[in-house]
């Protein structure tokens, strides 16, 4: 081997060897090294349906009233809870925004169709905190009637009571002075069990419905809500409404079998009163 051959491929190591050096020096600034980044990251809002809201917890209203969760409920109507904290700078805000978005689309009415109870997570906030947020959303509403609007702030032992019945998760991050949390919104029963879950910050208006409806026992809601509940199911997984194909189908037959029936008959009775009155 020549000696230029061999010079060659020496500094082809060389280069190869400091480009790994290299690489690695660079690489490491940007290695997250917070050892509380997963911890604080893995948190859940994981509802189980059909489970039972300790209703007789007790937390301070918007009215600086202390009462029980079963006391702000309104009798025969459903629920929609959002556990929130008020001075949340980002999630909790987009949450309220999203369902008071919808609320405006929904067409049904707070206190006259459904009972909306929003209940803070930070045993810092208080009735005070609860009652500008309160304002603040009925104002955007376009409502001064406060029937139905119910914002509420809580104790540590109430708090962590009702988010372990509901698969609530969070934790506080006292460096930056927040919590990292879940979000969505939970449709209870009048009764006060877990109807529906509606997961993240934005709520469908069909999903929204539906899930009142469902909530209701059928006791909200216009005819077509009714039917479309016959073409559409929740999915525990997903927790979205989907088309159930095979029901639609069988509806579908069922109209056509019907419309073919009335057309027999009315031909029918055509053919009779022909035959009792023969055109001359």
């Amino acid at each position: 081997m020549g000696t230029k051959n061999i010079l060659l491929k020496v500094l082809s190591s060389l280069l190869i060897f400091t480009s790994c050096a290299m690489a690695q020096e660079v690489e490491s600034p940007y290695v997250s090294k917070d050892p509380r980044s997963e911890p604080f990251l893995n948190v859940s809002f994981s509802p189980t349906l059909d489970t039972q809201v300790p209703l007789d917890l007790e937390f301070m209203g918007d009215d600086g009233q202390r009462s029980s969760i079963r006391d702000r409920l309104i009798p025969g109507k459903p629920t929609i809870l959002a556990i929130v904290y008020y001075r949340c700078p980002t999630m909790c805000n987009q949450v309220l925004n999203g369902l008071v978005q919808t609320m405006k689309e929904i067409n049904y009415v707070p206190g006259k169709d459904f009972n909306l109870l929003a209940i803070s997570f930070d045993a810092e906030e208080t009735h005070v905190t609860a009652a500008a947020k309160k304002l603040t959303y009925m104002t955007d509403y376009e409502s001064d009637d406060p029937t139905g609007w119910n914002f509420m702030v809580g104790n540590e032992p109430e708090i962590r009571e009702l988010t372990s019945a509901v698969g609530f998760g969070f934790k506080y991050d006292a460096m930056d002075d927040q919590y990292s949390h879940g979000s969505g919104l939970l449709v209870l029963t009048p009764d006060g069990k877990i109807s529906r879950f509606l997961p993240g910050m934005m709520y469908p208006l069909m999903d929204t419905r539906l899930a009142l409806v469902e909530a209701s026992e059928g006791k909200v809601g216009t005819l077509s809500d009714k039917i479309a509940l016959l073409c559409y199911d929740y999915d525990p997984e997903t927790h979205k409404y989907g088309l159930l194909i095979h029901r639609v189908i069988m509806i579908a037959c069922l109209v056509t079998v019907a419309a073919l029936a009335w057309l027999i008959i009315s031909l029918i009775r055509l053919e009779k009163k022909r035959d009792i009155h023969p055109q001359s």
